[in-house]
């Protein structure tokens, strides 16, 4: 409630969605990183939104867009930024006239090219050698940065993974809405996936393994992968509900792991017989 006892205005997803351009999808996943404040439920599947949300999911678009800032960031800026994300949902609390003193302000600390060598270092290794076969010393040697620097931007070859792992949903989302043309039917998106997924393969069988087993941060880091190449899904194949997403997510993944093994397997396969026919041979001279 307002400081005049006026209830805020709300309004449904479909006015959200009008009012900041951004695909109800995205906003889900929004909500699902908690980048902003929960709605309020008034139906079962029905929510209502008001000026807060508008001017959070504005400020998230133009530092994605803008500045080229991943979620995990932008999450750790919001509350800065928006002191007031909470506590005057009548007002809007991101006047016009901040917008580029906030590009500004944040435009040095944006970009920090140490960082990103480290991180595209990182990925190239973790995708090319597995988890257990990376490490610190490899990924600084890639990236041409000592490794005392290494511990300024990353506190362990952990950490560096989980911001992997996070590159990798965003990139394999990005990859998806650049080589769609348009809407596509199922058989074309699991195949656009299944190649957009395939170079990352396997850093994410090794996130989806330390996900089972447990280990801190890394069952949230899979969710988050999955949910942001959800949305990119829902939005090339809007005739599939949620249910359907998560379907066609796992049949990818698994035509992914099948290419990638196949030539191992039917490598195996041609040594069986070649190797069964010269134990037999001595048997077959001998009768």
């Amino acid at each position: 409630m307002s400081a005049g006892g006026v209830l805020p205005r709300s309004f449904s997803m479909a006015e959200l969605v009008e009012r900041t351009g951004v695909a109800a999808p995205t906003v889900r996943f929004y909500l699902f990183e908690s980048l902003l404040p929960p709605p309020v439920k008034v139906a079962a599947n029905r929510f209502l939104y008001d000026e807060r949300h508008v001017e959070a999911v504005r400020l998230i678009r133009l530092l994605r867009e803008r500045r080229g800032l991943p979620l995990e960031a932008i999450g750790r800026m919001l509350p800065a930024l928006l002191p007031d994300l909470l506590g005057r949902p009548d007002e809007g609390v991101f006047r016009p006239e901040m917008w580029q003193e906030l590009l500004e302000a944040h435009g040095a600390g944006a970009t920090r090219p140490t960082a990103d060598r480290l991180l595209d270092a990182g990925l190239a290794a973790f995708c090319r050698h597995g988890h257990a076969d990376v490490t610190v010393d490899d990924v600084c040697r890639s990236a041409d940065v000592a490794k005392g620097s290494f511990y300024r931007y990353y506190g362990s070859k952990e950490e560096l993974f989980l911001a992997a792992a996070a590159a990798v949903g965003r990139q394999v989302a990005e990859q998806l809405r650049e080589h769609a043309p348009g809407p596509l039917d199922e058989a074309a998106a699991t195949s656009l996936l299944e190649h957009s997924m395939a170079p990352y393969l396997p850093l994410l069988l090794d996130l989806t393994s330390f996900a089972v087993q447990r280990r801190p941060g890394h069952g949230r880091a899979l969710r988050s992968l999955v949910a942001e190449v959800a949305v990119a899904v829902a939005e090339l194949v809007p005739v599939l509900d949620e249910t359907g997403v998560e379907a066609l997510l796992a049949r990818s993944v698994a035509e992914a792991v099948r290419s990638a093994t196949s030539g191992t397997a039917l490598a195996v396969a041609g040594a069986a017989p070649a190797e069964n026919s010269v134990r037999r041979a001595p048997r077959a001279t001998t009768r």
